[in-house]
């Protein structure tokens, strides 16, 4: 037998994907009618500026085409970092907020970059529960002991982070999707972000705010940044793949002056740079007048109709089979089978057998904490094709023999 080298042991951590499974499930004997996504929490092509884009690229390669696609500074391109640097000084009311941001590929690299930076094995990382399955196999890279706290309809239980922290818990970090989670749809309540600003001042440990679907409000009030009252305690993570487009894999990071020279250098080792050519298209984009409020509105008003669609045909079609919170805003319902003798697993099954995706509650826990909540996403479906996704899952739950 030919020997090999030992995986490292922190493999024996990552855990594979079950939304992943059923779709390859799927893939080896395609439903009837083919498959409809509530699964991924993707933005749909009809969200793409497809022709500004277009023009947007067209000046770049006439104008700054050498600069566009050679290497670019480590922290991001000066012109996007000065755009960020303003948006973020209102909406965070951020000091010197330039001396503070880095250009990441994607808010998963920031993710990665602050585990790295932050994290020793064994160190405590607390994160809201259902939380976000990125960051959650992005932080056991590196071995940290992960404590949930778990969300309600105020989002993460900073009462109960409060008891933990007085008996003896001491994270080094807690992370948390403030706006419209990913996966629960819940937003963390303004009493409740400045509590977990005081307990991030009093205890030790930083706060990593992730906000790829806070512009993405379509009913009800802006909340204040958590970061907007904390910036030395609070790592703010924003994205241009939900607001521009995924491809395009430009994210941000605002840090703490303490922090910040660290994740430069562990940039370095990791890719040296981000993509000057999609930085200096954004910047293009960025900077057309009126552009981005525009492109902003119409993506509130497509994801709003389509949150009302999914959440009708549940009330209107599922009514005591499932239940949720209709959201304020983002891609994402969370709901709970109500139906009894039926696991969320077991109905992800079957719904896939009818054609619909859908993913099982537990792929958002390392604890398996969920396993009679679903999560929805209705980013990828027009409102008809919501309808008739909900009808599938309706038969699914007939195929299950569950009452309804």
């Amino acid at each position: 037998m030919t020997a090999r080298p030992d995986l490292a042991a922190r493999t024996a951590g990552m855990r594979p994907s079950k939304l992943r499974e059923l779709v390859a499930a799927a893939a080896g004997s395609p439903p009837a009618g083919g498959l409809m996504s509530l699964g991924g929490g993707l933005p749909p092509a009809e969200a793409f500026p497809v022709v500004a884009v277009a023009a947007a690229a067209g000046r770049v390669l006439t104008t700054a085409a050498s600069a566009a696609l050679q290497y670019s500074p480590t922290e991001g391109d000066p012109a996007l970092l000065d755009l960020v640097g303003a948006d973020l000084a209102g909406r965070l009311r951020l000091p010197d907020p330039a001396g503070r941001l880095l250009v990441t590929t994607g808010s998963q690299q920031a993710l990665d970059l602050i585990g790295k930076v932050l994290l020793d094995p064994g160190d405590v990382a607390v994160v809201e529960s259902p939380a976000y399955v990125g960051a959650l196999r992005a932080l056991a890279a590196y071995q940290p002991r992960i404590v949930e706290v778990p969300v309600d309809d105020d989002g993460m239980d900073t009462d109960r982070l409060a008891q933990q922290l007085r008996a003896g818990l001491r994270p080094k970090l807690c992370y948390l999707v403030a706006n419209f989670s990913n996966p629960s749809g819940r937003t963390l309540a303004l009493g409740r972000r400045t509590q977990l600003v005081a307990l991030a001042a009093r205890y030790g440990f930083l706060i990593v705010e992730d906000d790829p679907y806070g512009q993405l409000r379509f009913t009800g009030s802006d909340l204040p940044p958590i970061a907007s009252s904390g910036a030395e305690h609070v790592v703010y993570l924003g994205s241009f793949s939900k607001l521009v487009a995924p491809g395009l894999r430009i994210g941000y990071l605002a840090a703490p002056h303490w922090l910040y020279r660290r994740l430069v250098v562990a940039k370095q080792a990791t890719d040296l740079n981000s993509a000057a050519f999609s930085q200096r298209l954004l910047v293009e984009l960025l900077t057309t007048p009126d552009w981005f409020a525009g492109h902003l509105a119409g993506l509130r008003v497509l994801y709003r109709q389509r949150a009302q669609a999914l959440i009708g045909a549940l009330r209107g079609r599922l009514a005591g089979r499932l239940a949720g919170v209709p959201p304020e805003g983002g891609m994402f319902l969370w709901v709970t089978v109500q139906a009894p003798g039926i696991d969320a697993l077991t109905l992800a099954r079957a719904a896939m057998r009818r054609g619909v995706s859908v993913v099982p509650g537990d792929e958002f826990s390392l604890v398996d904490a969920f396993p009679r909540q679903l999560r929805l996403s209705f980013s990828m479906l027009d409102p008809a094709g919501l309808v008739t996704a909900v009808d599938r899952i309706g038969q699914a739950f007939d195929d299950l023999g569950a009452p309804g």
